[in-house]
């Protein structure tokens, strides 16, 4: 699920549609760019899904030089810079394993929502969408993960879990 726009949509989706995957094809709107993204780097590429956020939201040269694993974000950088969206975004998505996420690009101004109790966990654009899916969770403990912050909720929604694009 997205949230914004997507103005890099048909160089995306040229560059996904190169890469002979079947799937990548009946593109019907600039959101499942996003989809297709996760599945090339998480399935195709048997890439950690932290480097999704890497890839569609790139760090600066001087950022990525801070990153312990600098030298390898740099080649993802430039050999995968056809995929960076345009926002403002924020993508709320799920892996196969159920995980779920939630990322938002630097454009993005007010960031999600992510909040509940252990076994129960609510991604949102806007709080008030929280108090109202778990309205009995301790709110100082809710999340509003910013640019460079990606949210991870493994299966069974036991925790949440705040990765942060500046120190990988």
């Amino acid at each position: 699920m997205t949230n914004g726009e997507n103005t890099a949509f048909i160089p995306i989706m040229e560059y996904l549609m190169g890469r002979g995957f079947r799937g990548y094809t009946g593109y019907n709107s600039d959101s499942e760019v996003f989809t297709h993204i996760l599945h090339y780097l998480v399935r195709q590429l048997s890439y950690p899904l932290t480097y999704y956020k890497d890839v569609i939201t790139p760090l600066k040269v001087s950022e990525i030089e801070m990153r312990e694993d600098g030298k390898a974000l740099d080649l993802i950088r430039k050999s995968l810079r056809m995929l960076c969206i345009d926002g403002p975004n924020c993508v709320i998505g799920f892996t196969p394993d159920g995980t779920c996420f939630m990322v938002q690009d630097a454009k993005k101004l007010r960031p999600g929502a992510v909040g509940g109790v252990k076994g129960k966990y609510a991604l949102m654009s806007e709080e008030c969408g929280l108090d109202r899916a778990i309205p009995d969770r301790d709110r100082s403990t809710d999340v509003f993960p910013m640019k460079y912050d990606m949210v991870i909720i493994p299966p069974g929604a036991e925790e949440v879990k705040v990765w942060n694009q500046l120190q990988g």
